[in-house]
């Protein structure tokens, strides 16, 4: 990709290429943060604590029928 802004943006290559290569490699690094949101890592959603408040849900529902 430098070679090929080159011609057209001179030395504004190098800040051009920085800027566009720390762009992309923020995305990526967002894009493997949340590919996996069901882990055990502490970033990770709470299922557990979610399929709980959930059950006591359903449970208090069903107890006042």
């Amino acid at each position: 990709m430098p070679f090929g802004f080159a011609k057209d943006f001179g030395y504004w290559t190098v800040p051009l290429v920085v800027f566009i290569f720390y762009a992309l490699a923020s995305l990526e690094l967002i894009a493997e943060e949340i590919e996996d949101p069901f882990g055990l890592d502490p970033n990770d959603l709470p299922a557990e604590k979610l399929c709980t408040g959930i059950q006591v849900s359903v449970n208090e529902i069903f107890a006042a029928v």
